[in-house]
Parts: C-alpha cells; structure tokens; sequence
C-alpha cells in the first residue's frame, strides 16, 4: 500500500509542478504580447497628457484614500496626492476614527472648515460624523470624511464612496506614493475601451529604500533590507508577468487595494467593499465581474505596465507574517465566498479559468508544498529517495524560477517600467535577492498560508491589523 501512495503522490506532484510551470510560462508570452501592443498603441506620457487635458470627454475621478492614526506623515501624504497631474480630480481623506491628532493636523494644515453634505448612504459604512472643506482655493480638490472607527479598510473606502460624485474612483492607502502621471495613463485605457472598463490596475512598488521629495521618489533604489527586497521581486513578477498575462484575456483576478481604478456605479450596484473582507481587493473585482454577467452587460480589465504607485512593505518579519497570515485568510474568505463561480461558465472567463486557477496554484500550492516537505522527510528516513531523480527535478524548478527574474527585469527594462538610480546595479541586486528567495522568502511565505488556513478554519484572525510604518527616506 505504502509503494501505491508513494507513486501517486510523486506523480501527482509531478504533473502539478508541470501544468504550474506551464501556466506560468503561458502567462508570460501573453504578457510579452501585451507589452507589446500597449508599446506600439500607446502614446509616450506628454501626448496623453496633451490629449486628454484639453478633451471635454476626460472624466472626473476621485482619490479614496482611507487614514487612521496617520499623525506623523498624514500632512506630506495629503500635499503628495494634491500634486497628481490630471485636469479633473478631487481626493476624499476618510479619518476611520483616529485617535492620535490626525484629524487636528489635516484642519490646521489646510484651513478646513465643516460643511453640510449629503450622505447618499450607496453602500454600508459606519457613521459619517463630519464632512471638512477647505477655506484655501489651493485646497479646493481635498475633501475629509470624519467617520466613526470601522476596523477596515474597506469600511472607510465605503464611507468615502457615500459622498464621492465622481465618474470613477482610486481606490489608494493615504500613505501611498502615487506618481503624477498616474491618472492619466489609467483613464487612457478607460478612454480608449470598445467596452465599458469597470477597473484598471497599474504596478506598484516598494517604496522602502527610495528617496522621496516634496512628495515624489526622485530615486528609484531596491532595498537593501533584504526582507522589502523580496517583496520588491515578488510584487514585479506579480505585476509585470501575472497581471499583465491575465490581462490580455481580460480576466484579471484582481486589482491591488493599494491602488487601483474603478467605475463608481459598477461598484455601488456590485454593493460596495465587504466590510469585514481581508481580501477585499479580490472581492470586490469578483462582486463586479458577477454583476456584469448576470445583467448580460459587456465590459473590459485593464492593467498598466508603468509604475504607478509606490507603497512602503513590511521591513521586518514580524509585520511581513501578519501581513501574509491576513493575506492566506483572505484568500480563504473569497474561495468561500464566491465558491458559486468556479467552472461556472456563466459568469465568463473569471468562472471557467481564472477563480479556477486561483484556487489550483495559488490556494492549494501551499498545502501541497508542505504536503511534500514532509513526504520527502519521510523517504529520507526509510532511504528511499531516488536522489539523482530528487536533484534533477529540483534544479529544474530552480532554474525555471531563475529565468523567470531574469524575464521580469528584461520587462521592466523594456517598458521602462521605473527609472532606477542605478539599472545595472539595482537589477544585480535583484538578481542575487531571487537567487536565494526559493530559499528563505518562499518557505516562510508558504509557512504563513497554512497558518492562515488555519485560522480560517478555526474562525481566528479576523481582525485587521494595520502594518507599521517607517517612512520614505526624505533628501536634505
């Protein structure tokens, strides 16, 4: 019996790492080929901005940037989104309830003052207390929603929903970076749609090691804490190969909570955020996708190769487990939740391959890797590891890992993705970071999966526990 299991499972294995690998070289032609395209169609920055500046149909879009307990960098946040070169925007602070002097420093800084508003209550959020405008013509785009404390994220971006008037929204995190060409370059794709896009994604990155000024990353650098470093790695695959090669099929699995582009009536009639979603970035495309296909309503995704937006990651383990123990629950949450959709051919391309896919090589990878981890150790201890077999198909996988890094960095290279201070030296640095990563960055990531599994099933972790802050490095 013992031999039986042993050869289906290393057969299973098997097969399993060989349709990942698959589908993951797949998602990078594709993602070539969209590159491409969006190189050839697309206009260099000043013709799009030349464009739409001076377009009637531009649309208005609106910055939601929740803030809780932001005192110490709330007011050089603020004056960076009040910088996002587009002809048409306005940004919405939504205090979840701060408790430091947050809100103080906002009413100061910008002369606000309270006004009367009309809560349209689209979709749940906790109580709004006060709506702030300033007294400063400088300062006529900012908006503040004080509401009382809703724990998430998602409660607040709701809140900021229930008095947002414009066409589309930005759905950010307050201490988010973006880049000022940012609007434009996503409102192009909204522009340019034969069908209604209902969201657009763009590339982020780590912050963490940049040089920021007057609100902008003049310097470009990988980090060298070593722990945002493989998040840096991590968050350029993701964007520039998985988004990117979805995107090309118009079935994007999701558009990242710290920043992405949405049509505000799509979202209001989806229901708005989950309030208490730990993965609400998911959700909420998938709550979306449902509602377009159910009413038979033609749509489009978008993805923008450029980086964006510049976001600070965990710098230490400690937030980097809490932030993916959250991120595994999440993902628990959204299998559970829209379980309706899965090889559900009603419900599109996200039905039949994309929740699928999901839920094949991002769900069960990480069981199945522990799965193996221990079945190895138990062949270790009978001797019965075919070790020239063992080392061969784990340099394949080594290798296939590598020349993936290698085939971001020739993405970022050609998109010009992001300006590094130093290319050669950033991409060495990368290079040597996604050497080890198979290493030391993904048995931890995984470790954290199963723990987050766990929690879900033992109804733990609920909460959302916001992740410390350094702050960008300012030049003097």
């Amino acid at each position: 019996m013992w031999v039986t299991i042993y050869y289906i499972f290393s057969y299973a294995i098997f097969f399993y790492t060989l349709v990942a690998m698959i589908s993951l070289t797949y998602l990078a032609i594709r993602s070539s080929v969209a590159q491409k395209r969006l190189l050839i169609d697309a206009p260099d920055d000043d013709t799009i901005r030349y464009t739409l500046k001076s377009s009637p149909i531009t649309p208005s879009v609106s910055i939601i940037a929740p803030a809780h307990n932001e005192e110490k960098t709330i007011i050089d946040n603020v004056y960076s989104l009040l910088g996002i070169l587009y002809p048409n925007f306005d940004i919405i602070v939504v205090n979840d309830g701060s408790t430091d002097d947050t809100l103080k420093l906002l009413i100061q800084e910008f002369k606000l003052k309270e006004v009367p508003f009309i809560n349209l209550k689209r979709v749940p959020s906790k109580p709004i207390r006060h709506v702030y405008k300033s007294e400063d013509e400088r300062f006529s785009q900012l908006t503040i929603v004080d509401k009382e404390p809703g724990g998430h994220k998602s409660d607040s971006t709701n809140a900021g929903l229930n008095v947002c008037l414009s066409k589309y929204f930005v759905s950010t995190d307050v201490d988010c970076i973006l880049e000022p060409m940012a609007l434009y370059r996503m409102i192009w794709h909204v522009i340019n749609s034969h069908n209604p896009m209902i969201g657009v994604g763009a590339t982020m990155l780590m912050l963490n090691g940049c040089i920021v000024e007057n609100g902008r990353v003049v310097e470009a650098k990988v980090p060298n804490n070593p722990i945002p470093a493989f998040q840096q790695l991590e968050y350029m695959r993701s964007f520039l190969i998985g988004k990117m090669g979805w995107s090309s099929h118009n079935t994007l699995p999701n558009i990242s909570g710290g920043f992405g582009l949405f049509d505000t009536e799509i979202v209001v009639k989806s229901g708005g955020y989950d309030q208490v979603s730990l993965a609400e970035d998911i959700d909420m495309l998938l709550r979306m996708v449902t509602y377009m296909e159910s009413t038979g309503r033609k749509y489009s995704l978008a993805q923008v190769p450029q980086v964006s937006c510049w976001t600070e990651g965990p710098f230490n383990v400690h937030m980097l487990y809490r932030q993916r123990v959250r991120w595994a629950r999440g993902l628990c949450e959204v299998i559970s939740h829209h379980k309706k959709l899965f090889f559900n051919f009603r419900y599109g391309r996200h039905g039949a391959a994309t929740l699928p896919y999901i839920f094949l090589f991002e769900f069960l990878a990480p069981i199945l890797e522990i799965s193996g981890f221990f079945f190895m150790i138990w062949l270790v201890l009978i001797n019965a590891v075919n070790w020239d077999t063992a080392l061969v198909i784990f340099g394949m996988i080594y290798i296939f890992s590598v020349s993936l890094i290698f085939l971001v960095l020739i993405y970022d290279y050609t998109t010009k993705s992001v300006k590094w201070k130093s290319t050669w030296r950033s991409y060495l640095k990368l290079i040597l970071v996604g050497l080890i990563e198979p290493f030391v960055f993904h048995p931890f990531v995984t470790l954290c999966s199963i723990i987050g599994y766990i929690n879900f099933l033992r109804n733990r972790g609920k909460e959302w526990k916001p992740i410390k802050r350094k702050g960008a490095k300012k030049r003097h």
